[in-house]
């Protein structure tokens, strides 16, 4: 197709989620704008019959749309009836030159907006292990001149899989009190 192009959109792709028992039908307002150099006729369609399209304020499907002018068509999209699962539509967009409306269509440009629709699709995170270093204490004990033992922790570095470590350096925590309090009697 050669001349000026004439729709600017923001997307060309479009996803939504969909959970039975949420509240429908979707309505999503697609800004549609005229970069042509003239006044033109926009149109827009849906080959499926869960999505439905219009005019915003209308139930018209097309608009005659000056330069630099913007729209919103309204998407309405009707997710009731569908299986489960991922569903696809099509919405076309096309530009008709005004002037030969009356003998015969001609077309300035043409857009496709791809609308996906998940119902009821719960995505499991996939978790994948890690390995890092996690710190094991080691009780050793060292004798001084006196014979009074004093402990002391040494960390110590060995990979494992990466897990919540919370338990871990409470354990740990409790641990250090405990050595403390006994440190405490002797001294």
């Amino acid at each position: 197709m050669a001349g000026p192009s004439y729709i600017k959109l923001g997307f060309d792709s479009l996803t939504f989620d969909f959970k039975t028992g949420e509240n429908y039908p979707i309505y999503y307002f697609l800004n549609v704008q005229n970069v042509g150099p003239g006044t033109e006729r926009f149109e827009i369609s849906s080959g499926q019959p869960w999505v439905f399209v219009r005019q915003e304020g209308t139930d018209f499907n097309f608009v005659e749309l000056p330069s630099r002018a913007y729209i919103n068509f309204v998407l309405e999209i009707r997710p009731v009836g569908l299986p489960d699962g991922v569903s696809k539509a099509k919405v076309n967009l096309r530009v008709l030159d005004i002037d030969s409306l009356v003998s015969q269509e001609v077309v300035l440009d043409e857009a496709e907006i791809l609308i996906v629709l998940n119902k009821n699709i719960v995505l499991t995170p996939t978790v994948k292990p890690t390995l890092s270093p996690v710190i094991t204490p080691v009780l050793t004990q060292t004798f001084s001149p006196t014979p009074t033992p004093i402990s002391t922790l040494q960390p110590t570095q060995s990979p494992q899989a990466a897990v919540d470590l919370s338990p871990i350096l409470k354990q740990i925590q409790s641990l250090i009190d405990s050595i403390q309090a006994l440190l405490k009697r002797f001294f």
